[in-house]
């Protein structure tokens, strides 16, 4: 998207930085320190409404929502884990500190009755995580991230994998205290080794920016994006998730910007400017 908007759009230049995830993302184009950020939607839901890590409600809009993040729960064969609430007594990877990983993993156990205080946490990346399991040094780990995660699809190649699988009733669970999760399918043959397809959740994220972006940057962002998602396409095939009508997934509001694109999206980037 980066190198989309700065070679589509005079004048503007963009430059994608690494970040510890989500959370972080948000603090940061409420700050002004980023002008956009890309933070999975339960993460943004709170941000914006001042709940859970945000003790104040922060200013930010939606540009437009990019892809369903998926939770993959890992372990490995012979690990005794089936479920979630195995992993009482556990040592498990909730994911970078700071991610949206993180606040996912959180929601997840608690949602299904397992307390933090029951398990022993640690807080690692996703390459941290994969490796931990090899070496044995953790029980378990969430990874969330599109379909068909590098870092997994290795672990499956060196090590026998087990995604832990929800059943209905643990997604609707999740579901019910956290809107923004939906019940996913991981299917079958996605992973090596993994045979069946697994019971996960998905989560949306989304590319936000701050609420005082002058409409006419929002517009433009969001329409050369659209415009051009063939590229995207080119290189990411979570590309594919970004239609029209899925650009309205989240409770957040979107920038006035993008609701000027929507109200014709079949004019030239230019054009809707008028």
């Amino acid at each position: 998207m980066a190198s989309i908007w700065s070679e589509y759009l005079p004048g503007v230049n963009v430059k994608a930085e690494v970040t510890g995830g989500s959370v972080t993302n948000v603090i940061q184009v409420a700050r002004k320190e980023s002008d956009l950020g890309i933070a999975m939607a339960d993460v943004v839901t709170s941000a914006y409404a001042g709940q859970g890590r945000f003790p104040d409600a922060l200013p930010l809009r939606v540009l437009f929502t990019a892809y369903p993040n998926i939770v993959h729960i890992l372990t490995l064969e012979g690990s005794g884990i089936a479920s979630v609430s195995d992993f009482r007594g556990k040592r498990v990877s909730l994911g970078a500190a700071g991610s949206g990983t993180a606040v996912a993993a959180e929601n997840v156990l608690t949602s299904l009755g397992v307390e933090l205080t029951e398990v022993s946490p640690v807080y690692l990346s996703f390459a941290e995580t994969t490796s931990a399991l090899k070496d044995g040094t953790i029980d378990a780990g969430f990874v969330v991230g599109g379909l068909g995660l590098a870092a997994v699809r290795e672990l499956s190649v060196t090590r026998d994998l087990r995604l832990v699988s929800l059943s209905k009733e643990e997604r609707s669970q999740v579901h019910e205290n956290y809107p923004s999760y939906t019940g996913y399918e991981i299917p079958s043959h996605t992973y090596k080794g993994v045979e069946e397809g697994v019971g996960a959740l998905g989560i949306w994220s989304a590319v936000v920016v701050h609420k005082d972006m002058p409409d006419s940057l929002a517009y433009q962002l969001t329409c050369t994006i659209y415009a051009n998602i063939e590229e995207l396409l080119k290189v990411s095939p979570v590309a594919a998730a970004m239609i029209l009508s899925n650009i309205r997934q989240l409770t957040v509001p979107l920038h006035d910007g993008t609701e000027q694109y929507l109200r014709d999206p079949s004019l030239k980037c230019t054009d809707g400017l008028r």
